[in-house]
């Protein structure tokens, strides 16, 4: 469906001759744990504090080993939630099977179930249900993992693209990449028979894309199209014939409101996306931004268009290929290094050159970005529109990207500090039993006593714990902030 067929993938083959395929899909970072954020919450990284790869992970240590300086969760904005909290107070069933890797600590009330075990079949007979699947295998690291598996493509049928060089050892990574799409597919397919075996096939809407570009280099971690233009297909779950193919923009900030949309909800105002639809015309413009990377510093925003990209480079006298020891381990990396060491160009400057302080790049006719206009006087208006939109969209009272790391981590913490988050208390109102905060934007959960999963509530609205329960666990929470968790006797009315 994007004109590549050297992989045998007649799983996802199938949702794109059902549904509609989206050729313009884009990222707004090149790497998992920042845009997995924008997915979660519908707010581009540099705003919410997440785009540093990594600000937070799961680990016994509280220290980031790239940087030595603590992990941290960024406190989210007044009234920024997980998407799927909207859904699960209108009774949706939400699962996660299992990646999470948001870039903070997963919110309490995300999810009814996240672990290699959710799934929607483990739903109270008849819910709604909204699942995520994630497949590891076609990661940037299973191309040296699953290096010696059986593969049935040849690295002599591969066709390399302009931005790897043509080795023998670059056809063998691309090879195995290939294989790992193929494993891909099949993974999926388990998933799509058992939606159809459960009935659901028919009436449920399925969304395939993956969470950045490509895994090699120069396509991972770059901003460009290679590094951000991800695919997008849709398998409606209605029976009303639409588009097989949509030619416009959309972007990751479009998720959120998506889902909701199509579950009947009213997006919240914190999210700017839009929903997605099959004949939607999409964005005029989508931005995107990379900041640190694993141990290396870098501060990089794009404007892209129909026609051009923009990228402003913050650190001009760094190279685009930046020494990460996360990707040393594959084959393609250590051969592009080989070949920079011995001044063979593109490599040597990808690899030791300078970079401008912008970039211009006519897409529609460069589609892999390889001739840089930013210097041609005839694109020099173009140059200086797209300058201005990439300024206001990223503007320094909203890109947090634009401070010291150290300074945004005690800023974080004093927020967190300042206006620390309050328990929840138990009461009864004229309807029934509610759980109550000061504050109507947190999150609250409540659970019986030894019960596992967290049941979301809001202000105000009726409870129905079991009726022999004479207290209950309650939970406050917000994107960054310790959770308050608390035990509280049911009051007698």
């Amino acid at each position: 469906m994007y004109g590549d067929s050297l992989a045998h993938m007649p799983n996802v083959q199938s949702l794109a001759e059902e549904g509609t395929t989206f050729d313009h899909f884009f990222s707004v970072a090149p790497v998992c744990a920042p845009s997995r954020s924008s997915i979660l919450t519908g707010l581009q990284p540099s705003f919410l504090g997440t785009h540093h790869m990594r600000a937070y992970q799961k680990t016994e240590s509280e220290v980031n080993k790239h940087t030595g300086l603590p992990l941290y969760s960024a406190p989210a904005p007044e009234g920024v939630k997980a998407f799927t909290e909207h859904l699960r107070m209108q009774g949706v069933y939400c699962t996660n099977n299992a990646k999470e890797d948001y870039n903070f600590l997963t919110p309490p009330l995300a999810w009814d179930a996240t672990s290699k075990d959710a799934h929607w079949r483990n739903r109270p007979q008849g819910s709604p249900f909204f699942s995520v699947f994630n497949f590891n295998v076609s990661h940037e690291s299973q191309i040296w993992k699953r290096a010696d598996s059986p593969c049935d493509i040849s690295p002599h049928d591969v066709v390399v693209p302009p931005l790897l060089p043509e080795e023998g050892q670059v056809r063998v990574d691309l090879a195995t990449n290939y294989c790992n799409l193929q494993e891909l597919d099949r993974q999926i397919g388990q998933v799509l028979t058992q939606l159809k075996e459960d009935g659901l096939y028919e009436q449920t809407t399925v969304v395939f894309y993956s969470d950045h570009g490509g895994p090699f280099p120069r396509f991972k971690r770059a901003l460009s199209d290679a590094g951000l233009r991800v695919p997008l297909i849709i398998k409606w779950g209605h029976s009303a014939e639409e588009p097989s193919r949509n030619p416009n923009m959309h972007s990751f900030l479009d998720l959120a409101p998506s889902v909701l949309a199509w579950m009947g909800l009213t997006p919240p105002k914190t999210m700017s996306g839009i929903p997605i639809t099959p004949n939607g015309k999409g964005h005029s413009e989508v931005y995107g931004a990379s900041d640190r990377f694993d141990e290396q510093l870098d501060r990089r925003r794009t404007i892209r268009t129909a026609t051009w990209r923009l990228v402003r480079n913050d650190f001009p006298e760094k190279p685009k290929g930046l020494e990460l020891a996360y990707r040393q381990r594959m084959n393609t990396t250590q051969v592009i290094d080989s070949l920079a060491a011995k001044e063979i160009q593109p490599w040597y400057t990808w690899k030791r050159g300078r970079r401008g302080s912008f970039e211009l790049y006519h897409t529609s006719e460069d589609p892999w970005e390889l001739n840089d206009l930013s210097n041609e006087a005839a694109y020099a208006d173009t140059l200086i529109a797209l300058q201005k939109k990439l300024e206001l969209a990223f503007s320094k009272e909203r890109d947090l990207g634009l401070m010291e790391e150290t300074t945004l981590i005690s800023m974080f913490e004093k927020r967190t500090a300042q206006h620390e988050l309050k328990q929840a208390k138990l009461a009864n109102a004229d309807a029934g039993l509610t759980v109550m905060h000061e504050n109507p934007n947190v999150s609250l959960g409540w659970r019986s006593l030894g019960e596992k999963t967290w049941h979301i509530t809001s202000n105000g609205k009726v409870i129905h714990p079991p009726r022999d329960a004479v207290a209950l666990e309650l939970l406050a929470a917000r994107i960054g902030w310790p959770t308050q968790q608390t035990t509280a006797r049911i009051p007698r009315r």
